[in-house]
């Protein structure tokens, strides 16, 4: 019983990362600035921060988007910035994105959903609980 107890720790060590929560992902700011005009156009960039808990090696994130109503879908690889403090005492990644809207689509009405992937692969998403985010210059 003794030598059981003994390796209780090891066993639990093996284990407990199996059993964490799963990534977690959110919006920290969306827009969609003019970035540049000329030749009777107006260019737009649809810009998005976003935020992963825990911090964790292998992570990547990302962004399926859409300017027409799901018609045709744009997929956005999101970069990694840096770490930041949280208010839980631990640490939250910030990841950032920015993706060119084609001169002719207007209104401007961008809706999108964001992933984070862990090192495994598994992929989390995020889609505003089923209502997709919605962002507009």
């Amino acid at each position: 019983m003794r030598k059981l107890l003994r390796s209780l720790p090891a066993i639990l060590s093996l284990l407990l990362p199996g059993l964490a929560t799963a990534e977690t992902t959110w919006v920290i700011t969306s827009s969609v600035p003019v970035v540049g005009a000329g030749g009777g156009s107006v260019y737009h960039q649809f810009k998005l921060n976003t935020g992963v808990w825990p911090v964790a090696p292998g992570h990547s994130a990302g962004v399926a988007y859409t300017w027409d109503g799901w018609q045709t879908t744009n997929w956005g690889t999101l970069q990694w910035q840096y770490n930041q403090p949280n208010a839980y005492g631990s640490k939250d990644e910030v990841w950032a994105g920015n993706f060119n809207v084609p001169p002719w689509v207007s209104p401007i009405v961008i809706e999108y959903s964001i992933y984070v992937d862990d090192a495994s692969g598994t992929r989390t998403w995020n889609n505003n609980n089923g209502s997709n985010f919605v962002c507009t210059p």
